[in-house]
């Protein structure tokens, strides 16, 4: 596996499924309990034109993507998760029987970070 791949991967199977999951969940709540707000947010949310609700997904995929952006960023070391001169670092990698391949690392010059390639 390569860091396209896994960016790949990441976006198919966190990113997507975080905001259909999101909207699913503000359109249609699940729960035997469901607050007055989450109800009131659902009326809200289905009550919205095409091009309103076309908005708010854009806005809640966008939110998702951005989420995952942070964490590859410190993952490459572009956002500092510790001050000072002794901090650590951080590696991502990739193993299995045949290859251990780093993904990811805060402190090693990866030719490509993984924020650019989402």
């Amino acid at each position: 596996m390569d860091q396209a791949v896994f960016v790949e991967l990441v976006r198919a199977l966190v990113v997507e499924p975080a905001a259909s999951d999101t909207i699913s969940q503000i359109s249609n709540p699940s729960g035997r309990n469901l607050s007055e707000e989450r109800k009131r947010r659902a009326a809200w949310f289905n009550g919205l034109s095409a091009d309103q609700r076309a908005n708010v997904e854009y806005a809640v995929a966008d939110g998702a993507r951005a989420a995952a952006f942070g964490l590859f960023c410190v993952l490459d070391g572009a956002r500092v998760i510790e001050n000072g001169p002794s901090r650590g670092h951080l590696e991502l990698r990739y193993i299995n029987a045949a290859s251990n391949t780093l993904l990811a690392s805060s402190a090693a010059d990866m030719p490509t970070s993984l924020h650019e390639l989402l």
